[in-house]
């Protein structure tokens, strides 16, 4: 069941806007938030293909490869993991999907991004070929169907952080009522992930679709003390939990653009927290302080 909150703060006010954050992070405690949300259909069509299995990619902290391997193994799936980097470093996360049963391989870096290489594996070996963050049109699918079965109140801005800008569109192809949807991009600079939002906004001339680069503070997974310390002070006032790579940065920008009167006056905001908090395990111990 999806959570509404709201979100109160002096900023908003001046501003004369609303917001409401979506609580995809508390769906479930290990497949959080939008990971579900794509996966779902991909799952679904491994078992109606008759699969042995699913293989995807993804780094060495990947919330996706996380969500993957932990879904496979509810689902009876293999699931085989191609993780970028010939380092061979299992972090914690490679260490969950280890004990979830998951397939590992290391690859370099020149090779994790040869799609048809990872498409003929997976023919070859009866595996459904998910690509890199649940990225494809099924993974659209799946996030629209999702939205379209919440009954949510009209909102003039839906905002998300965006990887490969899956959700991004899965929420700008809703039959829900969000004229504007705005992605604040995590920092990957990805020239395809602009054409695609190009693309889609073809699709979609009543609404309007935005991709903000200002708040990825240097790159992605990038951070310094400004955000850090925004992420603990949102935890303390609002207990929201946030990642460094996504969430952070997202409820960061929204608070900048708010105070920069960048909303119209009496803009109503849906801010989609997408999950993913099992990433912070990258960072010192001491850094965020939930």
């Amino acid at each position: 069941m999806a959570i509404i909150e709201h979100w109160k703060d002096e900023i908003f006010d001046e501003a004369d806007i609303t917001a409401d954050v979506l609580r995809l992070d508390l769906l479930h405690p290990t497949v959080s938030g939008n990971k579900w949300l794509k996966l779902k259909g991909y799952l679904q069509e491994a078992k109606d293909q008759n699969k042995a299995g699913i293989l995807t990619k993804g780094g060495p902290w990947s919330n996706h490869v996380h969500a993957c391997a932990y879904a496979c193994q509810a689902f009876g799936l293999n699931c085989n993991l191609w993780i970028k980097g010939n380092e061979k470093q299992v972090t914690a996360t490679l260490k969950d999907c280890i004990d979830w049963q998951a397939n590992i391989l290391f690859i370099n870096r020149t090779a994790f991004y040869d799609e048809p290489s990872a498409q003929l594996f997976a023919d070859e070996n009866n595996l459904l070929y998910i690509p890199l963050g649940g990225a494809g049109e099924t993974g659209v699918n799946s996030v629209t169907d999702y939205f379209n079965e919440l009954n949510l109140p009209t909102y003039s801005h839906a905002i998300c952080a965006v990887g490969t800008a899956t959700t991004q569109a899965g929420l700008a192809f809703t039959k829900n009522n969000f004229s504007n949807v705005i992605g604040i991009e995590s920092g990957t600079k990805d020239e395809q992930t602009i054409q695609k939002i190009k693309k889609w906004q073809q699709q979609l001339p009543h609404k309007h679709l935005d991709l903000l680069y200002q708040f990825s503070f240097g790159g992605y997974a990038k951070y310094n003390a400004e955000l850090t310390g925004f992420m603990n002070q949102l935890y303390q006032q609002h207990q929201i939990r946030t990642d460094i790579v996504y969430t952070g940065k997202l409820f960061f920008a929204v608070n900048k653009l708010a105070a920069q009167s960048w909303f119209p006056h009496q803009s109503k905001l849906l801010i989609i927290h997408s999950g993913g908090l099992q990433g912070n395990r990258s960072l010192p111990s001491a850094l965020l302080q939930f």
